[in-house]
């Protein structure tokens, strides 16, 4: 644990393991929300999930219940900060943070070159602010520990979106394997159906991160597993030319953050890629899907190129062997115009 990060900790008051959150929507309406963890390592993308999920409780009658960090974009204390820096810009601060692994199942983790390094090291840009945001939010507990308590409190009653690498999930079904038949349902970002990398070499990036955990959360996932894979990421036709001029004049105080990071991350970039928020908006709103097959995947553990690429068993045709359904094709416009909707920050 760094410093920064002990010294956050030491700020977290520890009345209860669990904060008590503000669902705006329980009192509202007659129809519970539904409720989600988003689990993320504190990229800029991971900062869009988090932005569309907050900005749609009411309209999609959800209820974020917690944020939990891993390590993947960068170390666990910034991605920390990251989340926090996204929260205090919203004024949401009941919204609890919980930290994870902060490293993969198996050490040392994999060599990491400078295009691994896409969101810069802290994950935000390496962009300085000035002045370190509120841990208001943070709590004391374990992020696998909250995720227990959680799903205990409230089971099947929260659907989990895992958008960084898998260390925390994998962790929770190893420590607390009767957990995980209480989980609602499960999102992934990340694997590949095609063999298409982008570290370098044939994996996606949370997978290739901790391919081990993938591996566990594949293959003891009690429900279908939905995967929202990088060649799905590829389909989309966001420019970054769009990305700018629509957001270049924003209410929203959490698109004027990712402004700042995004305006170095993706100052030599034509293409704008906020794959985490594609898992927040299919949560949402499960009309945008518009092509998706099941089938029997496994994780490359062992190939020197292929380490931690999701390989598709086609040859398993039982339905009932098959443990993800891969997301092949969204409606772009709808999550456009979700997108655009946030430009509002009222």
């Amino acid at each position: 644990m760094s410093s920064a990060l002990r010294v956050l900790m030491l700020m977290v008051t520890l009345a209860g393991s669990l904060q008590a959150i503000k669902c705006p929507l329980e009192s509202a309406v007659q129809e519970k929300p539904r409720r989600v963890i988003l689990d993320l390592d504190g990229g800029g993308d991971d900062a869009w999930a988090l932005l569309m999920l907050l900005a749609n409780e009411q309209r999609y009658n959800i209820c974020v219940q917690a944020v939990t960090c891993s390590h993947g974009n960068a170390r666990v204390s910034d991605v920390l900060v990251n989340v926090l820096r996204i929260l205090n810009s919203l004024d949401r601060l009941d919204v609890p943070v919980y930290v994870g692994a902060s490293e993969p199942l198996i050490t040392p983790g994999p060599t990491r070159n400078a295009s691994h390094y896409f969101w810069g090291n802290d994950g935000f840009g390496d962009v300085e602010f000035g002045g370190s945001p509120s841990a208001d939010s943070l709590q004391p507990l374990h992020a696998v520990n909250a995720m227990k308590e959680l799903f205990e409190k409230y089971p099947n009653q929260i659907t989990l979106l895992a958008v960084g690498p898998l260390t925390n999930l994998a962790l929770l079904y190893k420590m607390y394997p009767e957990t995980k038949d209480k989980i609602d349902g499960l999102y992934i970002l990340g694997g590949n159906r095609h063999g298409v990398g982008n570290t370098g070499l044939a994996a996606e990036f949370n997978f290739f991160r901790d391919p081990e955990a993938a591996h566990i959360v594949l293959n003891n996932s009690p429900m279908i597993v939905h995967v929202f894979p990088w060649e799905t990421v590829l389909l989309q036709t966001f420019t970054t030319r769009w990305r700018f001029e629509t957001f270049a004049e924003t209410t929203n105080p959490a698109i004027e953050v990712l402004n700042r990071v995004e305006y170095e991350v993706y100052a030599e970039e034509d293409i704008w890629t906020p794959c985490d928020m594609y898992v927040a908006a299919i949560f949402l709103n499960s009309s945008i899907l518009q092509s998706v097959q099941s089938y029997r995947a496994e994780v490359e553990l062992t190939g020197s190129v292929t380490r931690g690429m999701m390989a598709i068993l086609h040859h398993v045709k039982e339905v009932n062997q098959h443990n993800v359904v891969v997301i092949d094709k969204i409606d772009s416009q709808q999550v456009q115009r979700m997108l655009v909707a946030l430009n509002d920050g009222k």
